[in-house]
């Protein structure tokens, strides 16, 4: 959400810790995929936000937040198990593991 010219990211303190590095890296996806998109004004007073959209600020956020060493370290593991050892729903490894 843009404030008086200034990029702004508000978090829920409510959200789990890993929940809260997800929305951040999300939102940080789309401050720097998407800068002259004001996210917040579509999503909640047009509706009209895509999901090419939503799906580049996910992809951004697990590029950022699973890293090649970890899955390196755990090529082994099932998305299942890569999805609990995260905290993050199968989609989102899913999504991390496309090439």
């Amino acid at each position: 959400m843009y404030l008086k010219k200034h990029k702004c990211i508000f978090l829920n303190e409510n959200l789990e810790e890993h929940e809260r590095y997800f929305v951040m890296a999300h939102e940080l996806g789309h401050a720097i995929m998407h800068p002259k998109m004001n996210c917040y004004f579509i999503r909640n007073k047009t509706l009209l936000l895509t999901s090419r959209v939503e799906r580049e600020a996910n992809k951004f956020a697990v590029e950022l937040l699973i890293g090649n060493d970890f899955l390196h370290e755990n090529k082994d593991l099932t998305v299942d198990q890569l999805a609990r050892l995260t905290g993050y729903c199968k989609d989102f490894i899913e999504l991390r593991l496309e090439e």
